[in-house]
């Protein structure tokens, strides 16, 4: 696979001792700079009789022996020159998805010729898919959207405007039904069509850091790595904890956000909030408090985790795992490196007494600029009274009650693999049935998860982590709450790591998922029932419809019957 440049050895990381090109196995180093193994990024090979591999290759860094001007790296169609959103070889036109836009045309190098092929592009890097809002630009990662708790919101997702693209759009966070007319995944829009999804957030929701991506399967690692996701916050409101005084409703709202992500091809290095070339920058008045909103987006099936670092002129507190606030904000202690697993957000309060830089993995991807002390009359500060040390504790909903010392009505062990969770593929027919059956709505589940590297994201229903003796590794702590489990410690294998989940407050269909995106696609996703409570209507569903036939509602089997439901 050319794409993914799978290793021959696992136990190597890094570097595979051998590269395949779609025809053969090529050992390395060879000596002729057309016919080896390249770079770190791109593990080529070449072959002039395998027409699915150029006669020349770009590495990431620079071009090799042999190399033209007219045809660039053969997965991703980027030129050498940063600006360039088209590339063009001997056979055609293409853009930046791979899709031949025209046949045996003139490669022109005019600034008017590349802008008529962009179709966006704005302050973020480049969207091959993506989001904007009407009259907006399509930009890397797309626009942030804000939701206030206790109101009911109608989202109008148009198509693309090509009938062979169909999508979707999930709310990776919100407590919200997954069936309906709102958060349901099965739910696809093509062409000129307009379909509204409709999210009621309760005024119980807890405020937070979420995120939305493109979630139609087969397709997700695709659209999700061309750009198709954005930020989501659910504003704090009032009634956040107990403790909250003025000083930190200023912190809550001195918001930064870091989006890092990473491309469908080139797993690496992260690109933060779609800024490519230099640095992302923050300017943050010396030792005032920020509250950084992290959320990473990672498209390498090969790794899960991975630690974001503060400089030493930097002081760091975590506030909030997933979007939800821990039970005393902040952490009673501080912080330069935290470890966070894929798709997974994290919420720190920080503040910096000079420059300093942000990392993931020992790669510096942000900058930090450290001004003139704050002036403002109100100081913001995580802390009560501004006393450093001093928590406060979080409102608590009832999907969020801590569940340590509850009866669970159920136990369950889940395994998840590269292709199905235990055992089972991703099916429309077949949802997973745990312990031969539906789970009840108003029940408590504790789970047993045998992940290994695999993240197991639960849609809808946080999990608070029950293991106390960090099976559930670094990634998370004993008595948090996660949308997201992925476990981090070296040479664990698969652990057991158990969590508790209170199914309460919604009801209907709802999924779990390895969120390593190509095993999603793969069939590592599972959809379940919650049976006995509240149900999302399918109306409104649709807009415009060009067809006549659109968004039709899919039914999913029950486990205890056999009979479907539309939820």
């Amino acid at each position: 696979d050319p794409n993914t440049y799978e290793m021959m050895e696992e136990e190597d990381e890094n570097v595979p001792e051998v590269v395949y090109d779609g025809v053969e196995m090529w050992a390395q180093p060879k000596e002729s700079s057309t016919e080896e193994y390249e770079g770190p990024n791109a593990y080529e090979m070449m072959e002039e009789e395998d027409e699915n591999v150029p006669e020349v290759v770009y590495d990431g860094i620079e071009m090799w022996e042999g190399s033209t001007e007219d045809y660039e790296d053969p997965n991703t169609y980027e030129m050498m020159e940063e600006e360039d959103k088209v590339v063009y070889d001997s056979f055609g036109l293409y853009d930046e998805g791979g899709n031949v836009v025209a046949e045996s045309m003139e490669y022109d190098e005019s600034e008017e010729y590349y802008e008529s092929f962009e179709g966006g592009g704005g302050g973020g890097r480049y969207a091959t898919f993506g989001w904007r809002i009407p009259g907006g630009e399509c930009t890397w990662p797309g626009p942030t959207m804000r939701m206030s708790r206790g109101k009911t919101y109608g989202l109008f997702v148009r198509g693309s405007g090509n009938e062979d693209t169909v999508t979707n759009i999930h709310t990776h966070g919100l407590h919200i039904p997954g069936h309906g007319n709102a958060d349901d995944v099965t739910r696809t829009v093509s062409g000129s069509d307009v379909i509204i999804y409709e999210y009621h957030i309760p005024t119980y929701h807890m405020g937070g850091t979420h995120w939305y991506h493109a979630h139609w399967h087969h397709h997700s690692e695709q659209f999700v790595g061309g750009g198709a996701f954005g930020m989501l916050i659910v504003e704090d409101g009032s009634n956040v904890g107990t403790g909250v005084d003025a000083g930190v409703e200023a912190f809550l709202k001195n918001e930064k956000i870091f989006i890092a992500s990473n491309h469908e091809d080139i797993y690496g290095p992260f690109v933060v909030n779609g800024v490519e070339g230099d640095l992302e920058s923050y300017d943050f008045n010396s030792d005032e408090w920020y509250r950084l909103r992290i959320l990473t987006v990672n498209l390498d099936p090969n790794t899960s985790s991975r630690t974001i670092s503060f400089g030493d002129e930097c002081q760091a507190y975590a506030i909030a795992h997933d979007g939800i606030f821990r039970f005393e904000v902040p952490a009673r202690t501080a912080q330069n490196d935290f470890s966070i697993g894929d798709a997974s957000r994290l919420d720190v309060a920080i503040r910096c007494a000079s420059d300093s830089t942000i990392s993931i993995n020992d790669e510096t991807v942000a900058t930090i600029k450290a001004g003139q002390p704050s002036t403002k009359s109100v100081v913001p500060s995580p802390f009560k009274s501004s006393i450093e040390g001093q928590s406060w504790s979080s409102t608590r909903p009832d999907y969020l009650a801590d569940l340590r010392d509850a009866i669970t009505y159920y136990t369950y062990e889940l395994k998840l693999d590269e292709t199905n969770i235990n055992q089972q593929t991703y099916s429309l027919e077949k949802p997973l049935c745990l312990g031969h059956s539906d789970v009840q709505y108003g029940s408590i589940y504790e789970w047993e998860l045998r992940l290994s590297y695999h993240p197991l994201h639960l849609h809808i229903y946080p999990m608070q982590v029950v293991s106390e003796n960090n099976e559930c590794g670094e990634n998370h702590e004993y008595g948090e709450f996660y949308d997201t489990i992925t476990i981090r410690n070296e040479g664990m294998g698969r652990s057991r790591c158990k969590v508790r989940i209170a199914f309460v407050d919604v009801g209907g269909k709802t999924l779990m998922q390895c969120h390593l995106f190509k095993h999603g696609d793969q069939g590592a996703m599972a959809f379940f029932h919650v049976v006995g409570g509240p149900t999302q209507p399918d109306e409104p569903r649709v807009h415009e419809c060009a067809s006549g036939l659109c968004d039709e509602p899919v039914s999913i089997p029950l486990c205890s019957s056999g009979e479907s439901l539309n939820t």
